[in-house]
């Protein structure tokens, strides 16, 4: 589903009929290959350099492309806008808009500066390619500084005061599946939100909340960052920064008639953040829901088809009450066919000089002068994933022409 766009070329009143012709072309058709500068410019007419037009003054022009206008009074044939490098535009169809959710400090800026990182990397994991740019100097910044901050200066990127929007393309491949065989060439555009956790919060009259409830409004999918660290803490506790949040938001989509079968339309990929942390990780693996690769680095991991589990161990065994009610509050406001669980962390586990996995000395993270610093260069675990396919389920969603 996308917006309507308006179209500033259209005539409101127009009917429909056919348009004035163009000034014909001369006869002699040498005049309408060859355009020469005249010498003196008249005061009130402007150069075509001035006004954002082109002409040709070598005779050797395309005939073919150029023969239709008369000189360089203005009449020359519509030039349609230079197509994009690749050949292909983006449309309204193409763009997707995805909301992060998650409490403060629940990593959401960590999250996005890993992306690029993460996409860089699926080559050398054996998965499908995918490059990533920004749509505008600003999300283009925030790709750079983020990449540079994480695996140049080993420093985490500061949380997120007010909103950023961002928005980049996406151009990558579709691993088989189902019919298709053969990897399929992938391109959208995303367009997301980062802002301060505290908007989620039980403060109903901050500022940015009802911007931030517009774009969840409009957002056909959402990623939500569960940290089950800092759901320990009261400052940080995740039901606090969901609840309220997810009632207003009930509201809205419901009076708008926009609900799907009782529910929130949204598909939504729950990421359960801190892989990594030896608080996390390592109850984890005593409680048998770690794997790890007998090849490449040896990374551990939570085998894909167990993830939803593992979150549910986390509510019922690892975290508390708190925990069961944000499971409680997904499964309640959204179809649970439309949620999907990865346990993930935005920087990996730290890797012994041969890159690979040691059970000794995993932790990659460090304190030096008080600031935590990254100890080896990051490998980020279900970064990328989490949001290619909900891209990919939303795309599906569309073809069954079912509401979004």
């Amino acid at each position: 589903m996308s917006d309507p766009y308006y179209d500033p070329n259209e005539n409101p009143q127009d009917s429909g009929g056919p348009s004035t012709p163009a000034t014909p072309p001369p006869s002699d058709p040498s005049e309408a290959t060859t355009l020469h500068w005249p010498d003196t410019t008249p005061p009130s007419v402007a150069r075509p350099e001035e006004t954002g037009t082109e002409y040709f003054p070598d005779h050797h022009a395309s005939r073919s492309s150029h023969s239709s206008y008369s000189g360089w009074d203005g009449s020359l044939e519509p030039a349609a806008i230079p197509a994009p490098p690749n050949g292909t535009a983006a449309t309204a169809t193409d763009r997707i808009r995805i909301a992060l959710w998650g409490a403060p400090r629940s990593g959401k800026t960590s999250y996005l500066a890993a992306m690029p990182i993460a996409a860089m990397q699926q080559q050398r994991q054996g998965r499908p390619n995918w490059v990533i740019s920004g749509m505008n100097p600003e999300s283009n910044e925030f790709l750079t500084s983020g990449v540079t901050q994480l695996a140049s200066d080993r420093v985490f990127p500061e949380a997120t005061v007010g909103v950023r929007s961002l928005s980049w393309s996406f151009q990558g491949e579709e691993a088989p599946n189902g019919s298709f065989r053969k990897r399929r060439e992938v391109g959208f555009v995303l367009e997301v939100q980062d802002v301060a956790g505290e908007v989620y919060g039980k403060d109903t009259e901050h500022a940015l909340r009802p911007r931030v409830l517009d774009q969840l409004t409009r957002s056909q999918g959402l990623i939500y960052l569960f940290d089950p660290l800092l759901d320990a803490e009261q400052a940080t506790n995740s039901f606090d920064f969901l609840y309220s949040m997810l009632n207003e938001l009930n509201t809205r989509v419901r009076d708008a008639g926009r609900l799907h079968r009782n529910r929130l339309p949204h598909h939504v990929s729950v990421c359960v953040t801190k892989f990594d942390d030896p608080k996390v990780f390592r109850p984890a693996v005593e409680a048998g829901w770690v794997t790890q690769d007998s090849v490449g680095s040896r990374l551990p991991r939570v085998p894909a088809e167990q993830a939803a589990h593992y979150f549910q161990w986390l509510c019922d065994e690892f975290r508390g009450s708190n925990a069961r009610l944000v499971r409680d509050g997904l499964l309640n406001f959204f179809h649970p066919q439309r949620i999907s669980y990865y346990v993930s962390s935005a920087i990996g586990f730290r890797l012994n000089p041969q890159h690979i996995f040691d059970y000794r000395n995993y932790l990659n993270v460090e304190t030096v002068d008080r600031v935590p610093r990254i100890c080896t260069s990051p490998v980020p675990i279900n970064v990328l994933e989490p949001l290619t396919e909900l891209e990919s389920r939303i795309r599906a969603a569309g073809r069954r022409r079912r509401p979004w």
